[in-house]
């Protein structure tokens, strides 16, 4: 929602030899124009902090991966962004900004590092903001907004590393106008082939010049649907009034980040208590629906929101979904990656009486309009009307719904395997804890959490899960208010 607040990045003059990638319109949504963040998997083994650069930079040097080391520019008049990519890496213009910093202790008795959550033995846990890691994730001075990273001219990714004397944090700092969590899924197991000296396997990236979705609107099938989200899509004074809304809130209501653990069997028993919600309901005989766990999950945030609103009102919840394997003309083969945003919303509006209901039947509602809306004619009609507002001069971003509706924002990064990617083995030079200490083989992370680098005020009432670690738990992190942060630990508390 950058049309609330923010100023527009500089433009920066060009330099003369550089190879020019173009980025495509689904990445120059105004949101991401200040989205900065920084992502970090923390490994209990000692890893040599120079060959895990050195895999980085030779990625860097292979075939289109070479875009990732590019340079953000925009050119005076023009909407896209675009990437500058120096003909040679030199120490005065590297591929990635590398930072390190050493600590002579364990990762248990730095102040900070000792905070990193772990697994309990109980039901779930509440852990504070992962904000409180930013000096472990980030180098000093780092740029904070897309407006001091233009500035100082530097590539599009940052790689800190932070060595204790049993374990090493490794952490990358990337633009959302970059690419997707999808998109960091596959640089890391690219990096991950690269240490292991499989470099042949390394796939090669689609779409690095050409705009695969937006050329996807002209293929005959995007033409024979209207996208369900236009008839309810927020426009004029409806979104100004939507906009006032959040502005009053922002105003009256502190939120606070923090992570949630949710233990293996908690979730398992959410979603079996959900699935009987749906079967009650059922006709006798009748087949019950299909709910995921991440469906489970959404409805307890959604009802936790509504139980924390002052009086009963609408809720458009929205879901990021990923459209690799699911919109025509993306292949989803594995021998080729998309290092871009692929990723758009679906939209499902909840009635009070629908969020006062059972778990089930918001569970049952949201996997229902995710089936509508992810179909491969709606994907094309949905990504024809996008085009059509790009097109037009307009912003990318939509939402659908009332105007007068809170807003619940949820993301589920399971399909990114962010716990388990990174296979490090390669660089490990002492194994920091030992087989009865740990569940994660030696060289893979124990522990994976993103932060924003500067967070906005309209970042309110969202939740993203994470993912599961190597015991199958799962890790969510959010920003509520104190109200409903209380009345998601009430529901999460009776399923342990």
């Amino acid at each position: 929602m950058q049309w609330l607040w923010g100023s527009k990045p500089p433009n920066l003059e060009p330099v003369k030899g550089d190879i020019v990638y173009p980025t495509h319109f689904m990445d120059n949504k105004d949101i991401f124009d200040g989205l900065l963040l920084a992502s970090a998997w923390q490994f209990n083994d000692v890893l040599d902090a120079d060959k895990v650069h050195a895999s980085f930079c030779r990625l860097l040097e292979i075939g289109d991966w070479r875009k990732l080391g590019g340079r953000f520019r925009r050119a005076p008049g023009q909407r896209s962004w675009e990437l500058h990519v120096p003909a040679e890496f030199t120490p005065e213009r590297p591929g990635v900004v590398y930072s390190q910093e050493v600590f002579d202790m364990k990762l248990q008795e730095h102040p900070l590092a000792r905070q990193i959550p772990r697994p309990s033995t109980g039901g779930p846990e509440f852990h504070p903001s992962p904000e409180i890691l930013r000096p472990l994730m980030v180098r000093p001075g780092a740029a904070e907004t897309m407006e001091e990273f233009l500035s100082r001219d530097e590539p599009a990714l940052a790689l800190h590393i932070a060595s204790f004397q049993d374990g090493t944090i490794v952490s990358l700092t990337w633009p959302h106008s970059l690419m997707d969590i999808m998109g960091l899924k596959s640089l890391v197991e690219a990096w991950s082939l690269v240490l292991a000296g499989r470099e042949a396997d390394v796939p090669v990236i689609a779409g690095a010049r050409e705009d695969i979705l937006y050329e996807s609107t002209n293929l005959d099938l995007a033409k024979k649907e209207k996208s369900i989200l236009e008839q309810n899509r927020l426009g004029g004074f409806r979104i100004i009034f939507f906009a006032l809304r959040l502005l009053w809130d922002i105003i009256w209501n502190r939120v606070e980040a923090r992570i949630l653990y949710l233990p293996k069997k908690t979730v398992e028993n959410l979603r079996s208590e959900a699935l009987a919600d749906i079967t009650a309901d059922s006709k006798p005989g009748a087949e019950a629906p299909w709910i995921s766990e991440s469906d489970a999950l959404l409805a307890v945030w959604a009802k936790s929101l509504a139980q924390s609103q002052s009086s009963p009102r609408s809720m458009i919840a929205m879901n990021p979904f990923d459209m690799r394997g699911r919109a025509p003309g993306f292949t989803n083969s594995g021998r080729e990656v998309y290092l871009q945003n692929v990723v758009t919303e679906s939209f499902t509006t909840l009635s009070p009486d629908l969020v006062s209901s059972s778990i089930g039947q918001i569970a049952l509602a949201c996997r229902r309009s995710l089936q509508e809306q992810t179909t491969p004619v709606q994907i094309l009609a949905l990504l024809r009307s996008l085009r059509q507002l790009w097109d037009s001069g307009k912003d990318v971003q939509t939402l659908s719904g009332p105007a007068n509706a809170d807003l619940l924002v949820t993301s589920n990064w399971a399909r990114g395997n962010l716990f388990h990617i990174a296979n490090f083995a390669p660089a490990v030079v002492k194994q920091g804890e030992d087989e009865s200490e740990r569940t994660n083989p030696v060289g893979t992370s124990r522990f994976f959490v993103t932060i924003i680098m500067k967070l906005s005020p309209t970042a309110r009432n969202s939740i993203s899960q994470l993912g599961k670690d190597h015991d199958g738990n799962t890790w969510v992190m959010g920003i509520f208010n104190a109200r409903t942060w209380k009345a998601i630990k009430t529901t999460v508390d009776k399923y342990s």
